[in-house]
């Protein structure tokens, strides 16, 4: 039995503890990251109790030409609760469609589109729209995304992630006849 432990002993201490030593990092490595993600959900995660009013949820160009090139369609999101609403992302569900916000004192958010078509966009728009304040959604449609075969019917969504109990994703669309 003896020999059998002297045997081991060099096993033990150049595999078995190393492995230990390896996995306790991991673990405790994970645990941190884990504890900070929980505070981060906690520090931002409000949930909103007001209400927004939406001019219009779809808007119809009727028939396009793609020989006219982009398109723009509007809509106004208008936070008629009491409190702070979070506006947490913005995309779309096609890359021939990119959107941005525009503010009411006249700032304008980057152009947004569709999540895995541009690589390592960040969606994360982050502002506060406070109570009685207004956002245009700017919605611009290239109908020769798709080339000349990309003719016919088309609808595209726009979605704007909120923190907003009732209604944490807004979704607004277009359509339009795609003629060359």
């Amino acid at each position: 039995m003896k020999d059998f432990f002297n045997t081991i002993k060099p096993v033990l201490f150049l595999v078995v503890l190393p492995t230990i030593v390896i996995l306790g990092v991991i673990l405790v490595t994970q645990s941190s990251s884990q504890k900070i993600s929980a505070t981060t959900v906690n520090d931002n995660g409000f949930l909103s109790n007001s209400t927004v009013k939406i001019d219009q949820t779809s808007f119809n160009f009727g028939t396009i030409s793609q020989k006219d090139g982009l398109v723009n369609a509007f809509y106004e999101v208008t936070n008629t609760g009491n409190e702070d609403i979070l506006l947490k992302e913005l995309y779309t569900s096609c890359g021939c469609t990119k959107a941005q916000l525009l503010y009411a004192d006249g700032s304008v958010s980057g152009l947004y589109t569709m999540k895995g078509m541009a690589g390592a966009q960040d969606f994360t728009v982050g502002k506060n729209l406070k109570p009685g304040e207004t956002v245009k959604i700017k919605a611009t449609f290239d109908p020769n995304a798709h080339g000349p075969q990309g003719i016919g019917y088309i609808k595209r969504n726009i979605m704007l992630g909120t923190n907003m109990k009732s209604n944490s994703l807004i979704q607004v669309s277009f359509e339009a006849e795609v003629t060359k």
